[in-house]
C-alpha cells in the first residue's frame, strides 16, 4: 500500500510536468529538459560551460542534443560567447529570457511541492 503522501507527491509531479510542458521549451523531450537543467545549474554555479562540455554532460546522442540546442539558440534561450584567451573555445550561457523562465519554474515547483507536503 502506498503511503498517504504518495498521492500528493504524484499529483505534484504531474502538475509540475504540466507546467513544464506549457512553459519550458522542451517540446515534451527529456533531452531538452536535461539540457535546460544543466544550463540552469551552470548558471547558478556561475560556471562557464563550453558547447562541447554541454553536449557531453547529457546521456543522449550528439545528433539529438544538437537539434534541441540549435533550437534554443534560434529561439533566443541561450547565446554563445568566445573564450577570452582561446578563441577556438565557444561557451554557452542562458539569456535573460531563459533565466526569467527558470525563476518561474522554481517558483512553480515550490508552490506545487510545498502544497503537496503541507
Amino acid at each position: 500500500m502506498f503511503s498517504e503522501t504518495h498521492e500528493l507527491m504524484i499529483s505534484g509531479i504531474f502538475a509540475l510536468r504540466t507546467w513544464c510542458r506549457d512553459n519550458l521549451p522542451t517540446e515534451n523531450s527529456l533531452i531538452a529538459y536535461d539540457l535546460i537543467l544543466v544550463l540552469a545549474n551552470n548558471n547558478y554555479d556561475k560556471n562557464n560551460i563550453s558547447i562541447k562540455e554541454l553536449f557531453a554532460s547529457v546521456p543522449h546522442s550528439y545528433t539529438a542534443v544538437r537539434g534541441h540546442y540549435l533550437r534554443f539558440v534560434k529561439d533566443g534561450w541561450v547565446e554563445h560567447y568566445l573564450d577570452k584567451s582561446d578563441k577556438r573555445i565557444k561557451y554557452v550561457r542562458p539569456t535573460a529570457k531563459f533565466i526569467k523562465m527558470m525563476n518561474s519554474y522554481v517558483t512553480a515547483a515550490n508552490k506545487i511541492f510545498f502544497k503537496a507536503v503541507a
